[in-house]
């Protein structure tokens, strides 16, 4: 992936191509200025599309707005959730819009079709203050095998919460992105669509961590994997099993994912009136619609508590 080149591919040059040769092209050029983590996601969902296609005998070329809503039944089907239906769905969407701009399909029909707004009931996954600060404690108080597997696993679930990370840059982190700052310091963080934002740690957090590293080399992935001498990060689908341990030692029955740890942070900071723009500005949101939404899911207050008893 090249960050400073948007490839505008003409769609003459995929025209010279075989269809099939084609048609994996235009994914590879769909893909090609998208983050990593994207990418793998996309490639899947465009491989369950075009899948999809060929067991009705078509290809990404000839596909019809008919097409697009049988494929979402094919997904209602299978049993995917609504928000997991959407996502497969705007993937795709995303994937024609490509083909039509690059003049590899004639019309678009993602155009006509229009995602309804799916309620990603927010407020359900959130956590207070006093169960992440149970899954903390009780993770210093548990008994593990190797101290410094345990003291990892504390910075990865204070490094979600007290910095809003999303789960792919924690673990893209290197000591590289840290720089001091007085007695503090901060971490730079590479997010969606490859932008950075710095994020100033406080004072207690960057002693841990730089407590933590040693003697570690600046290349080297702050939370690397067992294998690569620290030059491999940890797997994302790794640190889903630490978060759900610390979950099950606070007792909480929900199935708790490193982001609820993100949405926590957001929500918590609506609360103690921290401004928007420092909050969207810290977790790195596009759009400050996005903060904002976390304002309204536990209000402190309400009309419905200023009516009389009834």
């Amino acid at each position: 992936m090249t960050p400073v080149v948007a490839v505008k591919p003409r769609g003459k040059q995929l025209s010279k191509l075989a269809p099939v040769n084609a048609q994996q092209r235009l994914i590879q050029l769909w893909l090609h200025d998208k983050p990593v983590s994207t990418q793998k996601c996309y490639l899947r969902y465009a491989a369950q599309f075009t899948g999809f296609l060929a067991g009705v005998g078509k290809a990404l070329a000839h596909t019809t707005v008919e097409d697009m809503v049988e494929f979402s039944e094919y997904l209602h089907n299978r049993g995917l959730a609504a928000p997991t239906i959407t996502t497969y769905m705007a993937a795709v969407k995303s994937l024609l819009s490509f083909a039509y701009k690059t003049g590899y399909i004639k019309e678009n029909p993602g155009a006509a079709i229009k995602l309804k707004k799916i309620d990603q009931r927010l407020h359900e996954k959130v956590l207070t203050l006093t169960d992440i600060a149970l899954m903390i404690r009780l993770t210093e108080r548990a008994k593990y095998r190797y101290k410094a597997q345990q003291i990892r696993d504390l910075l990865i679930l204070k490094l979600l919460y007290v910095a809003g990370l999303r789960v792919s840059e924690l673990v893209g982190l290197r000591w590289r992105d840290f720089t001091p700052r007085d007695r503090t310091g901060q971490i730079t963080v590479v997010g969606k669509g490859n932008k950075s934002r710095h994020i100033l740690l406080p004072e207690y957090l960057w002693v841990e961590l730089m407590n933590y590293r040693g003697d570690a080399p600046k290349d080297a992935y702050v939370f690397p994997s067992r294998k690569g001498k620290g030059m491999k990060p940890l797997l994302r689908q790794n640190v889903d099993p630490i978060i759900k341990n610390a979950a099950e030692r606070a007792g909480l029955e929900e199935k708790v994912s490193c982001h609820w740890l993100r949405h926590s942070h957001a929500t918590h900071n609506a609360e103690r009136g921290t401004p928007v723009p420092l909050i969207q500005q810290t977790m790195g949101h596009a759009d400050i619609a996005t903060t904002s939404g976390y304002i309204h899911i536990r209000p402190g207050d309400s009309s419905a508590l200023h009516l009389p008893k009834v």
